[in-house]
């Protein structure tokens, strides 16, 4: 887990509480603004008893149920008219667990039937933006009741800093504040600073340097 992500509490415990959910056969939503580390979280699932089969969440009904068959090496069609097929195939596996990216794209369409798969104890986990369980809320409270809501934030500085030990600590504040938090946005600056401080065969990353890339950021 140090490979993928920087000591912190909140994601250790979320990663129990996930583990802990899906051996049990319950599923999981993963809440969390744009560059929260929503994608990352997910790639630290690794459960010894169970295989991740990730979804595509653009895709309609039938190529869904189609895909989570195929990545079990199912020899399956996307077609309408096995859907039926599929959901039942779906709902009877076991020593698995899907995993839904993006899950604010899915079509509308798809819910219904991932709810039968939630209840038939295949465990689903999702990750989305907080619309996705304001949009459950509103329209199928019933899903949103069977997941457990786990709140991801980005890594707050305290958390980091000592990875960036080439930086000033008042330029890291001052980036992640500009950058609200946004992490893919703040890795980017953090690395053009560092090729700024190459060129100029520097070290180290002070204040001043940091702020010839925030200049140039638009207002947010």
């Amino acid at each position: 887990m140090k490979e993928d992500f920087i000591s912190d509490k909140r994601r250790v415990s979320y990663l129990a509480a996930t583990y802990s959910r899906i051996y049990r056969g319950q599923s999981v939503l993963i809440e969390g603004d744009f560059g929260a580390g929503k994608t990352r979280f997910l790639h630290l699932l690794k459960p010894k008893k169970l295989h991740a089969v990730w979804v595509e969440s653009l895709f309609n009904i039938h190529e869904t149920l189609a895909s989570i068959l195929k990545e079990l090496n199912y020899d399956t069609k996307a077609t309408y008219r096995r859907t039926p097929q599929y959901l039942k195939t779906i709902c009877n596996l076991s020593n698995c667990f899907i995993i839904i990216d993006e899950a604010s794209d899915l079509d509308i369409r798809v819910w219904p039937y991932l709810k039968r798969i939630i209840d038939a104890g295949v465990p689903i986990v999702f990750a989305g933006l907080p619309k996705v369980r304001t949009y459950l809320s509103r329209n199928h409270p019933d899903i949103l009741s069977r997941l457990k809501t786990l709140i991801l934030y980005p890594i707050i500085v305290e958390d980091f800093i000592k990875q960036y030990k080439d930086i000033q600590q008042e330029a890291i504040e001052q980036i992640y504040m500009t950058v609200k938090g946004d992490m893919r946005k703040f890795k980017e600056i953090v690395t053009d600073c560092r090729d700024r401080a190459k060129e100029l065969n520097q070290t180290f990353i002070d204040i001043n340097l940091a702020l010839e890339f925030l200049s140039d950021l638009p207002p947010q």
